[in-house]
């Protein structure tokens, strides 16, 4: 399979929302247990409630989808605004099965940094499975454009990144995890980067294309488009948030 070489025309420190120290992104949560029980989608930091400052983007035009094993095929579903003292977020229902892929897609719209203006897309997923079997055919979220796919190597995991179905080289994967996890790998020229599997606890990735594609947004010129990706994988029955 080819690789996708993603142009650039903005090298600006600090050119999109991912790269500031404040940074935001769409993050999927499924918890079981405590008070935010749910299926909980944020624009935060990190994978946690926080004031929802930005959350009026995605309110309402948000996809959302639970895919399972014996439920493999993508039905959109309709996420609810959540607000819980100064905090606010988005909720769905817990998928059925303890084994799932959760997918959500957003368009921010565009913002401005300096005097470029970046048209913003937000992927997220949350997947959860304890077999090879389930890997495979939950691991790939065909209904997104940008995608992070997990293929099951024994002990190790290898994730692939894909732009409509093909993969992108020389991109970088922010990976967090348990025991103070931090690394930052490109992916190879097949798009694909390897990480040893944790014992337990949660992986969370993250990773963006960019593409110098000029045009308007309601009305908005904008000179370029950024797609930003997460994925958080669970390891055991806990939802670690590993940022």
């Amino acid at each position: 399979m080819k690789s996708l070489k993603t142009p650039f025309a903005f090298l600006l420190a600090g050119v999109c929302i991912a790269a500031t120290a404040n940074a935001h992104y769409l993050w999927i949560s499924v918890d079981r247990d405590s008070g935010t029980k749910g299926t909980n989608i944020y624009f935060e930091e990190a994978p946690k409630a926080g004031d929802g400052h930005y959350l009026d983007h995605f309110l309402g035009t948000s996809d959302v989808w639970i895919r399972t094993v014996e439920k493999p095929a993508p039905k959109p579903i309709k996420a609810e605004e959540v607000k819980a003292g100064d905090n606010r977020w988005m909720r769905v229902a817990l998928p059925e099965s303890k084994e799932y892929s959760v997918d959500a897609y957003g368009k921010f719209g565009v913002y401005e940094y300096g005097t470029k203006k970046v048209l913003l897309h937000y992927y997220a997923r949350n997947l959860s499975v304890e077999s090879h079997d389930a890997m495979h055919e939950l691991g790939r979220a065909e209904q997104m454009d940008l995608d992070l796919v997990p293929h099951d190597h024994g002990g190790q995991i290898e994730f692939s990144l894909l732009w409509k179905g093909e993969p992108v080289a020389d991109r970088m994967v922010f990976v967090r995890g348990p025991d103070g996890l931090r690394e930052n790998v490109k992916t190879d020229a097949d798009g694909r980067i390897e990480l040893k599997r944790p014992s337990k606890g949660s992986l969370t990735l993250r990773s963006s294309v960019e593409f110098a594609t000029p045009g308007s947004e309601d009305g908005e010129a904008y000179e370029a488009i950024h797609h930003n990706i997460t994925l958080v994988m669970p390891f055991d029955s806990s939802e670690a948030n590993n940022e």
